[in-house]
């Protein structure tokens, strides 16, 4: 919350006076000012958030409207503006700073329209590889010295690029402090906004730009008392709804490296999806264990209200509304619009929308024996690396389910047939772990998820079983073993401790110790051979010709 005294007292009055005017900039310069008592008819600022208790940013967008009868007004695109309100002569800017990005004219009344957004939106249109975090070759690809940085270094030239400031509030943790060796898990083409989403998650957080030029990164206070108390004289309408309380968060992939942290009470749950923080890290168990520390039990009363408002308080602020039950709940601002047409006013919101997919977490029974099987997908250095760790003697078998699909018709079949033979020996577990797999693993479904992952820039596969797949064609080799063979579109090459035995390419093919076991044909005409005259071993040249 802003804190100012003399526009405190005068939004609390029962009766108030608020002022308002918008600024007009060219660059730097001052270029005009309009206020209610000339050419400013009303202006409104929206600022959107996300059913969630983190991991999003608001954006604020205006709307302003001008009369402009004699045509004199010139605004483009070019334009920003900012917002100030007064209480008598004292004015505060508690806004950030608007570019333009729409004008509209209505040839009728001669009133200009105009929407204007925060640096926010602009993030949505530039790239991670704009900020020189990594280094690129000519054709586009993440070279190996990706720099190291830790989060917030990384946010902060996130910062930097819009000429903003980073500032932090309210977490005292090292959650900014994670060093990420080589970058975190960024091929580039990701939105800074994606970015900035993902610095949210994994800090518990909410973001947005404040009046003093800053990138705001701003976790919920869980356990302090709310700011202020809004009662029934300071609201027209409120429709206060359940509290949510946050218990779980969960980091999920979409190759299913899923890991978890809860409170032991029950209530929502977070999820956190293909976080590039979270991705690829072996500590993932640690950074959740410290979320759900920080943020477990954050509770939000969902509500919808019509409000006198109060410009001083600001984005993420926690609040009491005294309900009309005379109950007492408490709530954030996150989702709400500002109103100005002679009056001030505001309307604000927040509600947690179940996503039924989302709520739905591994089969149970099959949870155990698949969690250490799995894929991770390495965007720096664009490898899938399948995943399957030491379990039980049928863990390993459904662990290969998911790493070989060719095995996956014969695992199923060689359950069914033992059951069918009678095996008293297999429980109803079993049964049940049989039907998991029918239904939710099949050789189709893991076969999407790999295309998927290679349509997404992915050119590098890797089997536990010595096979590559990458720039250089088909390797095949085990570390035991003296023979290995690379496949290209230009040929075949078979080494023995990387010397060459066999090669065929455009060329022809060469071959050291050729041994055939019955006869050599040369060209068209001649074959050699062996066979026997009077008991005697012997090799003949034969013509064949015709």
């Amino acid at each position: 919350m802003i804190t100012n005294t003399q526009h405190l007292n005068n939004l609390i009055s029962p009766v108030r006076s608020v002022r308002a005017r918008v600024e007009l900039f060219d660059g730097s310069t001052l270029a005009n000012t309009f206020c209610d008592t000339d050419r400013l008819i009303e202006f409104s600022v929206e600022r959107v958030g996300e059913a969630k208790f983190f991991g999003f940013g608001i954006c604020q967008k205006l709307n302003v409207k001008l009369l402009d009868i004699n045509r004199e007004l010139d605004i483009t695109t070019a334009n920003e503006f900012e917002i100030s309100f007064g209480a008598a002569d004292n004015y505060i800017n508690v806004l950030p700073r608007f570019h333009t990005t729409e004008v509209n004219r209505d040839e009728n009344t001669n009133e200009l329209s105009i929407t204007a957004y925060d640096e926010l939106e602009r993030a949505a249109k530039h790239t991670v590889s704009e900020l020189f975090l990594q280094t690129y070759d000519t054709e586009g690809d993440v070279e190996e010295n990706t720099l190291t940085y830790t989060l917030g270094e990384f946010a902060e030239l996130c910062a930097m690029f819009f000429g903003l400031a980073l500032h932090i509030e309210n977490i005292t943790d090292s959650s900014f402090e994670t060093l990420y060796e080589g970058g975190a898990n960024f091929d580039g083409t990701e939105t800074i906004r994606e970015a900035l989403n993902a610095i949210a998650e994994a800090t518990q957080s909410v973001y947005f730009v404040n009046a003093n030029g800053e990138l705001v990164f701003k976790r919920l206070d869980v356990y302090g008392e709310p700011l202020t108390t809004i009662t029934k004289e300071d609201y027209i309408t409120l429709d206060s709804k359940t509290n949510r309380r946050l218990t779980k968060i969960m980091s999920v992939t979409e190759l299913g490296d899923n890991v978890s942290a809860e409170l032991e009470t029950t209530g929502s749950t977070q999820f956190v999806r293909d976080n590039p923080f979270w991705d690829m890290r072996d500590d993932i168990d640690v950074l959740l264990d410290a979320a759900i520390g920080a943020v477990g039990g954050l509770t939000i009363n969902q509500f919808e209200m019509e409000w006198r408002g109060n410009y001083l308080f600001e984005i993420g602020d926690k609040l009491a509304l005294t309900t009309k039950d005379n109950d007492i709940v408490k709530t954030f601002l996150l989702d709400d619009v500002i109103t100005y047409n002679g009056a001030y006013s505001q309307s604000s919101r927040w509600s947690y929308e179940d996503n039924e997919a989302e709520t739905i977490d591994n089969p149970a029974t099959l949870g155990d024996a698949l969690k250490q099987t799995f894929a991770k997908v390495d965007k720096v250095n664009k490898e899938i690396n399948l995943v399957a760790g030491e379990t039980t003697a049928n863990g390993e078998l459904l662990a290969a389910i998911q790493v070989n699909t060719n095995n996956i018709g014969a695992s199923v079949v060689q359950i069914e047939e033992n059951m069918n033979s009678g095996f008293d020996a297999i429980n109803e577990q079993l049964q049940t772990i049989t039907s998991k797999v029918e239904t939710t693993i099949s050789a189709e479904d893991l076969k999407i998820l790999v295309e998927q992952q290679l349509e997404q820039g992915i050119d590098k596969v890797i089997t536990s079983t010595g096979y590559t797949f990458d720039d250089n064609g088909l390797s095949i080799s085990k570390s035991d073993s003296e023979m290995s063979t690379t496949i290209t579109d230009d040929g075949m090459i078979v080494y023995k401790n990387n010397e060459a035995l066999l090669t065929a390419n455009n060329t022809g093919v060469y071959a050291q110790n050729l041994h055939a076991t019955t006869y050599l044909i040369i060209g068209s005409n001649s074959r050699f051979e062996d066979y026997a005259r009077n008991g005697e071993k012997r090799t003949g040249c034969f013509w064949i010709g015709g």
